[in-house]
């Protein structure tokens, strides 16, 4: 696939046929080995929804199919296979940023969402969001660097996303316990990360729509039209 075939027209609420769709397709011969499954790219797409800027289509979805470096690409049957899972894939995208725009409290990964039969399973596919997570933030790496520096942050919101993931190679296995706390609080840490990100946004979100806001999003009132030109009140819009 070239650029061109990438769209950046929102694409829609991802259904959950569509979704086993899209997991089957992940999972199956037709993409390369070091290609994400359907956990890791729930936190690498989270990553890219909640993180400081918007990030080029062009330059993350390379990732979903090689995340070594992006230089393979799945054996699709057809131009229309290679199309549909890459609506798929930005519609899962789109409705992450759905959820954050209307009902951020609700956030949980998928793999949280379904019932498993012990704490190994659940950590296990935990595992796997984290790399995803970890790899969003690394596909754009210079922006996050402000979250980065702040040690006290970092070390709060962002270290345990880090020791769950293999980018942690240096570490030792986490204690079954120490995983389990860690993976309950994993929607604390990626809404209090989406609040550290959500000045930034809000400009650039703004900016792309020629509108000219305050240097602070505290500036405006709760029931005030919103700063991003949504037209709705800033709590609920940017300001939840």
């Amino acid at each position: 696939m070239t650029e061109h075939d990438f769209s950046d027209e929102s694409p829609g609420i991802i259904t959950d046929s569509e979704l086993n769709e899209l997991q089957d397709f992940l999972d199956s011969d037709t993409v390369p080995e070091g290609s994400m499954i359907l956990d890791t790219l729930d936190g690498f797409l989270t990553a890219l929804v909640i993180g400081p800027v918007s990030v080029p289509i062009k330059r993350w979805m390379p990732l979903v199919w090689d995340m070594l470096d992006g230089h393979k690409t799945p054996a699709f049957e057809s131009l229309d296979q290679a199309k549909r899972m890459t609506k798929l894939i930005l519609k899962m995208k789109e409705s992450i940023t759905f959820l954050f725009s209307s009902s951020p409290d609700l956030y949980c990964p998928l793999c949280m969402e379904i019932e498993l039969e012990s704490d190994e399973m659940y950590n296990n596919l935990v595992k796997l969001w984290a790399t995803g997570f970890v790899m969003g933030i690394y596909c754009n790496e210079n922006n996050w660097k402000p979250l980065l520096d702040r040690k006290e942050v970092f070390e709060e919101l962002l270290m345990p996303i880090f020791l769950l993931s293999p980018f942690s190679n240096d570490t030792p296995p986490l204690p079954t316990k120490t995983a389990n706390v860690i993976r309950e609080l994993i929607p604390r840490y990626v809404k209090e990360i989406r609040k550290f990100w959500l000045p930034q946004r809000q400009r650039e979100m703004a900016k792309e729509k020629g509108v000219v806001i305050a240097d602070e999003a505290e500036q405006t009132g709760r029931n005030e039209p919103c700063p991003c030109g949504s037209g709705k009140k800033f709590k609920k819009c940017c300001g939840k």
